[in-house]
């Protein structure tokens, strides 16, 4: 069975941020703009996987 790349790298991109904010969530004194890095590391891993293929690949 073919998994497209992007979609590979998102499970594993879940995979790990459910791990993380498990260890958050403990953290009382936790930092308020880590969900924005995160956010920000998804959309860059997605565009970098996805700038390879043509408009007709879509």
């Amino acid at each position: 069975m073919y998994i497209p790349r992007p979609l590979l790298i998102l499970l594993v991109i879940i995979y790990l941020l459910f791990l993380l904010s498990v260890d958050w969530i403990n953290q009382p004194g936790g930092a308020w703009y880590r969900p924005f890095w995160v956010g920000l590391l998804i959309i860059a891993v997605g565009s970098w996987a996805h700038r390879e293929q043509d408009s007709d690949e879509l």
